[in-house]
């Protein structure tokens, strides 16, 4: 079966550093909202990159609406382990009281995979909300870490669940464990740029989530520039030539031939990277422009929704 960008209840979106998987898992879910799905969009670094794109200041641990059909969340592991307490012990307050000092983050900086799996396992939590015996979401959006710490966040389950032989701990481990291995509840999105260093770092971490045995769905290629016009010959002089009809002055001519001929360099560089992407995933591929904006706000976000939405992948 073709992977989609749907094609499980959870979208985990990651990429390298600086490549615009926040951008790309705010588009995602907001596409996913307009095609009727009830949506949720989650964080779980704190860094509030999903508020600005959706016109907000911050967001915070309770659900926010975002779009109609999509509400968004920030979880922040103080938060997750009172909601952890309240679950399994029913001691929500004592879980509040430990929010203030600095024992969770002493626990979670010493138990390898703690804090993960609390930001895990409220997406697991959420995955498995029901109302009126429906599942709340129909899918869920995670901005994810960076690709270069994903696999540690996807194997922080399997690495709490070997350490821990019984109880609510490995109960919620092996909760987590099982969403993170059906390729029916969960995928991961990977996103890229069309550069060398983003296109290593996406076919890497392709290889090790693969023998992690976790699902890969479509990849978004982020910032594709656009195709120059055929001005026939080399683009640069033929630019040139225009501009002298124009009455241009030579400095301008010189500076506008520089542009043309960088311009077509970076295009034929993309081409190159998004066909070696191609031959080194071997998955389903959705595109997204360049935007020459300063800032991706709420109508650049509903024009790569569209985009994203009208792919073959979507």
């Amino acid at each position: 079966m073709t992977p989609r960008l749907t094609g499980s209840r959870v979208a985990v979106v990651s990429g390298k550093g600086g490549v615009g998987k926040t951008t790309v898992a705010a588009a995602l879910a907001l596409a996913s909202s307009r095609s009727g799905k009830r949506t949720l969009l989650m964080e779980v670094e704190g860094r509030q990159g999903i508020a600005p794109v959706f016109g907000h200041h911050a967001i915070g641990y309770q659900e926010h609406r975002l779009a109609p059909n999509l509400l968004g969340v920030s979880v922040e592991p103080d938060d997750a382990l009172v909601d952890y307490l309240q679950l399994f012990y029913g001691i929500r307050r004592i879980g509040r009281v430990l929010a203030g000092t600095k024992a969770i983050e002493f626990a979670t900086n010493t138990a390898p995979g703690l804090r993960d799996i609390l930001l895990i396992g409220k997406a697991k939590e959420a995955e498995r909300r029901r109302e009126e015996g429906a599942y709340t979401f129909d899918h869920i959006v995670i901005d994810a870490p960076p690709t270069g710490r994903l696999p540690r966040f996807l194997g922080a389950p399997r690495a709490i669940a070997d350490l821990v032989s019984g109880g609510p701990i490995r109960q919620q481990a092996q909760g987590v464990l099982d969403m993170v291995h059906d390729p029916k509840r969960l995928q991961v999105v990977l996103v890229a740029q069309p550069e060398d260093m983003p296109v290593r770092e996406t076919e890497e971490a392709a290889e090790n989530l693969r023998k992690m045995e976790i699902a890969l769905g479509p990849v978004v290629v982020n910032g594709i520039w656009p195709e120059a016009p055929d001005l026939g010959g080399d683009p640069a002089s033929a630019l040139g030539s225009a501009a002298a009809r124009l009455g241009l002055g030579e400095e301008a001519i010189a500076r506008l031939s520089a542009v043309a001929a960088a311009h077509a360099r970076r295009v034929a560089h993309q081409r190159e990277a998004v066909a070696g992407l191609r031959r080194g995933i071997d998955l389903p591929m959705a595109t997204l422009p360049f935007l020459f904006t300063p800032q991706i706000a709420r109508a650049e976000l509903e024009e790569l929704a569209s985009i994203l939405a009208g792919s073959e992948a979507f």
